[in-house]
């Protein structure tokens, strides 16, 4: 019955209970000091006052205890909590009824109680600004438009609950969705650590669990160093490295993403410390290292950044276009007019630098398949150019059930086609999807130019 029931509707009546209760009359003024000695013997649900008026006296409130207090006498309380309480107020108790509904309970209450026994409660879901994301089981799916309906009445601040459908096909890893319940409104903010994200999720790769490990990558990062991030998606790294006074070139495959990194540097004023690529990410450091094609790029796009900044679209407005992408050299500048006194950041001049001749760190976050592109760095960089120490490189990636670094490092040697014997394991990251992410650095092997 429950599974028929949870399958064809909510009936939201059926969690209508009424609670007859102890209530003790207090002078208005004494209620803080009576509810903090009560801790623990007051009724504590969900959207429930323990103090309400008192519909007897303007003057006086009525202190709700939980229903462990069933006697008048108040017996239940130890003596000395009882004794303090009859030192401060008369131990006038009236009985008190409270009328429970729907409203009332927590989203897990109520799919316990209208899901099958032998189903388990979705206990977690990401969220992206007013948008709740559910990798739902096939033993949720009956149920699944109920359980959208659900987790958008119990949180206020969401407006879409999607269920992530099917495996991720796409050459720029954004998932499939189906509207569970709330608005079919794709477009989001999200806020981390001081930056604003604009996207379009159902366009762009995002993961807010990832927020700490951002965070945590850039405060390596110092203050006038060049970043060169490989798979940037709309700018969590790159962003907040913008924000610290570093120089950073961003690359993604995915024109989207390109789309709200440019708009995202604009919002949070650092368009001036941007450089946008939309290309293979291979290609974009081979033409990153070339003098040549680097310098051009940074003369001819300087001065584009307005046409660029306001090109930027949602993708949900019919009248305006999308931002069109040069075909030439798909690399684009925001330069954005960012007075001094609105930002603390350091200024980086984009024309002035030279990627060629160095970079301090190289961000690949694309756990996926990031490892196999590690061949981009065999005979990358030109003992005759490059100046300084060699760049730090971070390379995301799974590993698998049954898999060890072992793995990981055959992997990334065949890749390289060298063994880097001064590899570091600096940290090693469990997500909350169970996956592992592995960090890694490598430093004078970088500019080797064997091949086999």
């Amino acid at each position: 019955m429950a599974e028929e029931r949870a399958e064809l509707f909510l009936d939201e009546s059926r969690f209508a209970q009424s609670l007859r209760l102890q209530a003790l009359r207090v002078p208005k003024r004494l209620c803080g000091q009576v509810s903090k000695l009560l801790a623990g013997y007051v009724i504590d649900k969900p959207r429930v006052k323990h103090i309400v008026n008192d519909p007897a006296d303007a003057e006086s409130r009525l202190v709700i205890f939980s229903e462990s207090v069933k006697d008048p006498s108040l017996h239940e309380i130890p003596d000395e909590k009882l004794n303090a309480l009859k030192d401060l107020v008369d131990l006038d108790v009236t009985p008190h009824e409270i009328l429970l509904s729907y409203e009332h309970w927590s989203a897990d209450h109520v799919l316990r109680e209208i899901l099958p026994k032998t189903c388990e409660v979705p206990s977690s879901f990401e969220t992206i600004g007013h948008i709740a994301h559910l990798n739902l089981r096939d033993e949720h799916l009956p149920y699944k438009k109920l359980i959208g309906k659900v987790l958008l009445d119990k949180n206020p601040k969401l407006k879409t609950v999607l269920n992530k459908v099917g495996t991720i096909k796409n050459e720029f890893r954004v998932p499939s969705f189906e509207l569970l319940a709330g608005e079919d409104n794709m477009v989001t903010e999200v806020k981390q650590y001081g930056a604003i994200f604009h996207l379009n999720y159902g366009l762009v790769y995002w993961n807010s669990r990832l927020e700490h490990e951002h965070k945590r990558l850039v405060s390596e990062f110092q203050p006038g160093q060049v970043i060169c991030d490989m798979f940037a998606g709309v700018g969590p790294f790159a962003i907040p490295a913008a924000q610290k006074g570093c120089l950073v070139y961003a690359n993604d495959l995915n024109p989207a993403s390109v789309e709200y990194l440019l708009k995202n540097a604009d919002v949070n004023k650092v368009g001036n410390r941007i450089v946008a690529y939309n290309m293979d990410a291979r290609e974009f450091m081979k033409e990153l290292v070339n003098p040549a094609t680097a310098m051009a790029h940074a003369l001819n796009k300087a001065d584009e950044g307005n046409t660029s900044r306001d090109g930027v679209s949602d993708r949900q407005d019919s009248g305006k276009k999308s931002l069109r992408l040069s075909l030439s050299s798909m690399h684009y500048t925001l330069k954005a007019k960012v007075k001094r006194k609105q930002t603390n950041a350091v200024h980086s001049d984009v024309v002035e630098a030279k990627p060629w001749e160095h970079f301090d760190h190289v961000v690949m976050n694309l756990p996926a398949s990031a490892l196999t592109f590690l061949d981009t760095f065999r005979g990358l960089l030109s003992k005759d150019s490059w100046k300084g120490s060699m760049p730090c490189v971070h390379c995301y990636c799974f590993l698998r059930a049954k898999q060890t670094t072992a793995d990981i490092m055959n992997v990334r040697n065949s890749c390289l086609l060298f063994f880097i014997s001064g590899l570091i394991f600096s940290r090693l990251l469990k997500t909350l999807s169970e996956d592992l992410y592995l960090e890694h650095r490598f430093g004078q092997c970088v500019w080797l130019h064997q091949t086999r």
